[in-house]
């Protein structure tokens, strides 16, 4: 696997395509669904898998997935003949994507001071909490990590932040979804599980289209 791409080599595949050149029509409908379902099977692997290796729960990979700054792409021989590349792109994760305390700033108390709370978070599970900051900023100084509000549309988040200024800071990132995919520990079972949808997909495609196609494929593959 490179840094962003998992390969899932299926044989059947080429000689699928030999089979359906004289009807095109079907081949790339049948390919682009198989493509499709591959895409899918990636994104919901992904939610399933990376939470085992690293701290962030199953609902912010499904959500860090379905925004516009990642996807999942699928790519036909890209790796050589009856191949599929799937290629998964996107920004570093914010901090906060993964468990982390505070979960919101922390309020006053009736004196008027704050509790100094060390912010900890859990980016590989085995490893567990770990303490976050202080980090450097451009001004040189190891400054204290800080909740920042956020808003988003009409929603008001909180993100793990730094100041490099007076008035500016700089929201903190890890790591990003291709890299956590791409692990071994998470991409090898996603390949499996690629491996596997695409041959189901593929039978049901050939069936549904040319009788028991598919099925009698796969039997003599086996």
């Amino acid at each position: 696997m490179a840094g962003n791409v998992i390969y899932a080599n299926t044989r059947q595949l080429d000689q699928i395509a030999k089979l359906l050149e004289g009807y095109p029509k079907d081949a790339v409908r049948i390919m682009n669904n198989v493509l499709s379902r591959t895409a899918d099977t990636v994104r919901v692997e992904a939610g399933r898998q990376i939470p085992k290796v690293f701290g962030a729960p199953q609902k912010e990979i499904k959500s860090a997935l379905n925004s516009k700054q990642r996807k999942v792409k699928t790519v036909m021989g890209a790796s050589g003949t009856g191949s599929v590349s799937v290629v998964v792109l996107g920004r570093p994760l914010t901090i906060t994507r993964f468990q982390h305390v505070p979960t919101s700033p922390v309020k006053k108390n009736k004196g008027g001071k704050k509790r100094n709370v060390q912010p900890m978070v859990k980016i590989y599970s085995e490893k567990g909490r770990l303490p976050l900051g202080p980090v450097r900023g451009t001004d040189g100084k190891n400054n204290k990590v800080f909740l920042a509000p956020v808003k988003n549309g009409t929603e008001e988040r909180y993100l793990f932040a730094v100041r490099n200024g007076p008035k500016k800071y700089r929201v903190l990132r890890s790591l990003s979804v291709p890299q956590m995919v791409t692990n071994e520990g998470v991409g090898t079972v996603i390949v499996d599980k690629v491996n596997e949808a695409i041959m189901k997909r593929l039978t049901h495609e050939l069936d549904r289209t040319f009788g028991n196609l598919g099925t009698n494929l796969a039997k003599g593959a086996g």
